[in-house]
C-alpha cells in the first residue's frame, strides 16, 4: 500500500477525533456501540487510551474513512453505518470487576447496544463476556488476553482484537536465557486470571529450558508490597519476570529501589506499556528494565500515531489505543455488512469482516473460537523515562 493510499485512509480522523463525543451525539436514528473501560483506578492510563483510540475509529466512520483491506484496495465506510450516525456510550468500571460487570449490563439491557467494546484487564473481561455471551450480543475485546478467554469465545459472540498471552512466557523466557544468561528465574505476576495464565507458559517454558522458577503473586491494589519483593528475591533469581498495572507498578518499582534490587539488566517486563507512562514522573525506579509489548509498527501505525498526537496533543499513551481503533472498526464494517444491527447478523459479520481488513494492528482475523489468529511482540528498554525498541547485542 503507498504512503499516499495510507495517508487518505486517515483523511479527517485527527479532525473528528478533536470533536470527541461533539460527533456521537444521540439522535433519534443512531447505531449504538457500548463500551466500558477503566477511566478511573489502577488502569485508568490503559482505559483512557483504549478509549481515545475507539472515539478515533467512530469519529473516523461518522465522518466518512477510506479503509485498507488485506489485499491492497480500500473500502470506502460512512458516513456513519447503515445511513447512521454511530452513538458511542462508554462506561467507566473503575478498574473494578463489579463495577464492569453493572456497567455492561446497563449497556445491553437499558442502552442496547448493537456492539459491546472492551476491556483491557481479563478479570474484567472473563465475566463480562460471559454475561453478554449469554445474552447473545457481540462482544470485541480489546486488550485482555487470558488464555481463558478462549473457552468464552466459544460460545460465538466473544471477539478477542488482541492475541492471547500464552506465547508471551517462551519470549520472555528467551530473552531471559539468551540475552541475561539466566540459570534461575522467579516470576512476579497479579494474582488474577491474566497474572496466574502468564505466570504458568513463563514457568512451563523455563522448566522446559531447565531452568529453575519461583513463582510469587501479589494482590492488586495493596498500599505496601514490600514483602513480596523479599519473597521474589528470596531464590536469588538471575532474572525477574514481572508485569505490574500502572498504580500497582509505580509501588512496586519504587519500594524495589528503596530496597535496593537492581532491577535494570536482572528485571524483564510483560507488556510493559502497561506502566512505563505512570512511571515516567520517576524513571529512574525503572531505568534499565526489557521487556516485550505487543509489536504494532509500519505505515498505519504511523497514522495512527500522527492523528492521534493531532487530535489529543500527545503521544500514544500506551499501545492498547490502537487496538481499541481496530476493535471498533471492525464493528462498525460488521454493522454495515450485516445491513442491520441484529446480535446474530453482526455476530456473524464480525468474523467476515475481519478477514479483510487491514487494522493499525496488522490483520485482526479470529480462530474458530474468535481469538486472534497472529500476535506479534516486540523488545524494548526503559530508558530516561520512555519505551524504546531494544535490540540484543551480538553474541562475542
Amino acid at each position: 500500500m503507498t504512503r499516499r493510499k495510507i495517508a487518505s485512509s486517515f483523511l479527517g480522523v485527527a479532525a473528528a477525533a478533536a470533536i470527541g463525543f461533539a460527533a456521537t451525539t444521540a439522535s433519534a436514528q443512531e447505531v449504538k456501540f457500548g463500551m466500558f473501560t477503566p477511566l478511573t483506578g489502577t488502569s485508568s492510563v490503559v482505559g483512557l487510551d483504549m478509549l481515545r483510540g475507539v472515539e478515533m475509529a467512530v469519529n473516523a466512520v461518522n465522518a466518512g474513512v477510506a479503509l485498507p483491506m488485506v489485499d491492497g484496495s480500500m473500502r470506502r465506510l460512512g458516513p456513519g453505518v447503515l445511513g447512521m450516525p454511530i452513538s458511542l456510550i462508554v462506561e467507566d468500571d473503575e478498574s473494578r470487576p463489579l463495577a464492569a460487570t453493572d456497567a455492561v449490563r446497563k449497556l445491553v439491557t437499558v442502552d442496547q447496544v448493537a456492539v459491546v467494546l472492551g476491556e483491557y484487564s481479563s478479570g474484567r473481561t472473563l465475566p463480562t463476556g460471559q454475561y453478554t455471551t449469554e445474552n447473545g450480543v457481540p462482544h470485541i475485546s480489546i486488550g485482555a488476553n487470558s488464555p481463558l478467554l478462549r473457552e468464552v469465545g466459544a460460545g460465538g459472540y466473544f471477539f478477542n482484537a488482541i492475541g492471547l498471552a500464552g506465547l508471551q512466557g517462551y519470549q520472555l523466557v528467551d530473552m531471559a536465557r539468551e540475552d541475561l544468561g539466566a540459570t534461575n528465574v522467579a516470576t512476579l505476576f497479579p494474582n488474577n486470571a491474566w497474572g496466574v495464565g502468564v505466570e504458568a507458559a513463563t514457568c512451563e517454558a523455563a522448566t522446559a529450558a531447565g531452568i529453575p522458577c519461583t513463582a510469587v503473586r501479589y494482590e492488586e491494589q495493596k498500599t505496601d508490597y514490600r514483602a513480596e519483593l523479599r519473597q521474589v528475591m528470596a531464590s536469588n533469581p538471575d532474572v525477574v519476570i514481572f508485569f505490574a498495572y500502572g498504580a500497582d507498578a509505580i509501588l512496586i518499582l519504587r519500594q524495589a529501589f528503596e530496597l535496593g534490587i537492581d532491577v535494570a539488566g536482572t528485571w524483564l517486563a510483560a507488556e510493559m506499556s502497561n506502566w512505563t507512562a505512570d512511571v515516567a514522573p520517576t524513571p529512574e525506579i525503572g531505568e534499565g528494565i526489557r521487556g516485550i509489548e505487543h509489536a504494532v509498527s509500519g505505515e498505519l501505525y504511523e497514522a495512527y500515531r500522527a492523528a492521534y498526537v493531532a487530535a489529543y496533543g500527545e503521544e500514544p499513551l500506551t499501545v492498547f489505543g490502537a487496538f481499541g481503533y481496530d476493535a471498533a472498526m471492525i464493528a462498525a464494517l460488521a454493522v454495515q455488512a450485516a445491513g442491520t444491527t441484529d446480535h446474530d447478523a453482526v455476530r456473524d459479520a464480525i468474523r467476515v469482516v475481519a478477514e479483510t481488513y487491514l487494522g493499525v494492528t496488522g490483520n485482526v482475523a479470529f480462530d474458530a473460537d474468535g481469538m486472534r489468529r497472529v500476535q506479534e511482540y516486540g523488545t524494548f528498554i526503559y530508558q530516561a523515562g520512555t519505551m524504546v525498541p531494544y535490540v540484543a547485542p551480538p553474541a562475542p
